[in-house]
């Protein structure tokens, strides 16, 4: 979504001097900054509170890096950490960034800002790459430094994101496990080299857990909270043939307990992209006939959640016990 500097005032009127009119400028973006119709970026963009509101945490993270980027008088800092994550285009689940982050380039200053968080890593220059125009750590070290420095439920959507990215195939719905086992051998050899480093022993863990066939965020929470409460570890995107040819594919299958999982985010019902034109209750009728089908073949029920579900594991725990499923005798929690 592309948001443009919201006009002021600017009609010219040959009598006024223009430095006048410039104040007179200044002073309408101060009244509407004070009455909160507008959104002030690193003081540079003045957009309205409204549409700003209305991005996603990482669309309005894109905007702030891009104003910051246009402030900055040096090529030294390269954008890192969660700002890498944003520019990449990879989630950031429940993480709402304060601060542009930079790593420095070797001998470049590194005093941090209030807006900007100045990192003083190593930074090779294989490590940098440019998107969109800006530089950017690459998706391997983006990946890695995200996963030490974030949030478990964070850390995982970002880990299952970047094997997306790399091994699924959307138009053929497969994924090449030869290439995502290849990237995540690359994220090993950079993990083995840091040892002790800050958020070493969660990355390590975010690793092994990680997988590319989580959908988005929703997912990858949803499989890390089941495996917290003691869940084997499910399989993803699951296969299940349908009548005359169709192809059902089930987020999860819970073979431990006999169920399948599934999550409802609310793009299924909205995005254009996945609706197919159809109204909602088109799509919760087809829903419903698809789920009767799959559990009628299978023999197996289905458990299913929303965002609602997933403030915490054991909010999940409270909708999987109400729909039946039976909950295991140990809980799994990471080191």
């Amino acid at each position: 979504m592309t948001i443009e500097a919201i006009p002021v005032n600017t009609s010219v009127d040959p009598q006024i001097p223009e430095r006048l009119l410039r104040e007179e400028v200044r002073r309408e973006v101060r009244q509407r900054l004070a009455r909160g119709t507008l959104a002030r970026l690193h003081g540079e963009w003045e957009l309205t509170a409204r549409e700003y509101a209305s991005l996603y945490t990482e669309e309005q993270h894109r905007l702030v890096i891009a104003a910051t980027v246009r402030g900055m008088r040096t090529d030294a800092a390269v954008i890192s950490y969660v700002s890498a994550v944003v520019t990449h285009g990879l989630p950031l689940f429940r993480t709402k960034p304060r601060r542009t982050h930079v790593t420095m380039r070797a001998g470049a200053a590194t005093r941090s800002h209030p807006t900007v968080f100045r990192h003083r890593d190593s930074l090779p220059e294989e490590d940098i790459v440019l998107v969109d125009g800006l530089l950017v750590t690459s998706l391997e070290r983006t990946v890695v430094d995200a996963i030490r420095a974030l949030r478990l439920e964070a850390a995982l959507s970002v880990a299952d994101a970047a094997l997306r990215r790399v091994a699924w195939d959307e138009g053929a719905k497969v994924y090449d496990d030869v290439a995502a086992e290849e990237f995540r051998a690359r994220l090993w050899q950079r993990v083995f080299r840091m040892p002790g480093a800050r958020g070493i022993r969660q990355a390590r863990w975010v690793l092994e857990l990680a997988d590319g066939r989580a959908e988005g965020p929703g997912e990858s929470t949803g499989r890390l909270y089941l495996l917290l409460l003691g869940f084997a570890t499910p399989r993803l995107q699951v296969v299940v043939p349908g009548p005359n040819g169709l192809i059902f594919r089930v987020d999860a299958g819970l073979d431990d307990v006999g169920f399948w999982w599934e999550f409802d985010g609310l793009t299924k019902y909205t995005d254009p992209a996945l609706t197919g034109g159809r109204t909602v209750s088109e799509i919760l009728e087809r829903q419903r006939w698809r789920q009767q089908w799959i559990e009628t073949a299978t023999g197996r029920r289905f458990t299913r959640c929303g965002w609602e579900h997933l403030d915490a594991p054991t909010t999940l725990a409270t909708k999987l016990k109400a729909d039946g499923v039976r909950m295991p005798g140990a809980h799994i929690l990471p080191s």
